[in-house]
């Protein structure tokens, strides 16, 4: 958190507007990684048989349905947060070990496409224009928020694959290697929460979650210049 202020800071004292134009790129990047995100949980709910995230308005672009404060603050100042939780009902789904790890990676795997075109779009533009030598000012514009796009979305795809509550991970893990036999108590959800939050708040994740993502960049970049070369 303190080298992103940092890097803030440094930007504003240095380049004013162009601390103005990242924030906007930055805030575009998030609002479509987090509604999309939560938008494919409330799609595939509806198709695997649950309507509530229909009936709630949740299957809308209106960034004011989706955003939760906290997260989004996370997500400014650490690289990583979340969205407002889709509402579902497990009792109407039509199988529902089965499609409620179909909606708890939905949004991961969005999160993963939205990261696989970013990257290949950045890197398309890099090549295209004599590896960056050849950039135009609003190219260049386009480029980063291409590059800002794909850094967010692996880095939400990575996080929610923790398999701590709320994330999609605990799903996931409940579902395919308990088989759905965790069942957490309000109380212990909660709680469960606050540990998170904490461990984001002292930065013992970021170190293994950078590590992960900066590992998965280099991959899809490296498999990107292949396949434009």
């Amino acid at each position: 958190m303190l080298s992103r202020l940092q890097m803030y800071g440094r930007l504003l004292r240095t380049d004013p507007m162009g601390f103005v134009i990242y924030i906007l790129m930055y805030a575009l990047a998030i609002l479509t990684s987090l509604i999309l995100h939560e938008c494919a949980h409330g799609y595939v709910a509806l198709k695997c048989g649950d309507p509530t995230a229909k009936y709630m308005g949740r299957l809308t672009l209106d960034p004011r349905k989706h955003l939760d404060p906290l997260g989004t603050v996370f997500m400014v100042l650490l690289g990583f947060g979340w969205a407002k939780p889709v509402p579902v009902n497990p009792r109407n789904y039509n199988h529902p070990r089965r499609d409620d790890i179909l909606v708890s990676i939905a949004g991961i795997v969005t999160n993963l496409i939205l990261f696989v075109v970013s990257t290949f779009l950045y890197v398309f533009i890099y090549r295209k224009t004599g590896n960056g030598r050849n950039m135009s000012a609003l190219v260049d514009y386009i480029y980063s928020f291409f590059y800002l796009l794909a850094s967010i979305n692996v880095s939400l795809a990575v996080f929610n694959l923790l398999p701590i509550p709320p994330l999609d991970g605990y799903h996931v893990f409940n579902d395919i290697i308990l088989r759905g036999r965790l069942q957490l108590s309000y109380q212990t959800f909660r709680i469960a929460q606050i540990v998170l939050m904490l461990l984001c708040f002292s930065g013992a994740l970021s170190g293994v979650l950078s590590s992960v993502n900066s590992a998965l960049t280099g991959s899809v970049q490296r498999l990107m210049l292949s396949i434009i070369h």
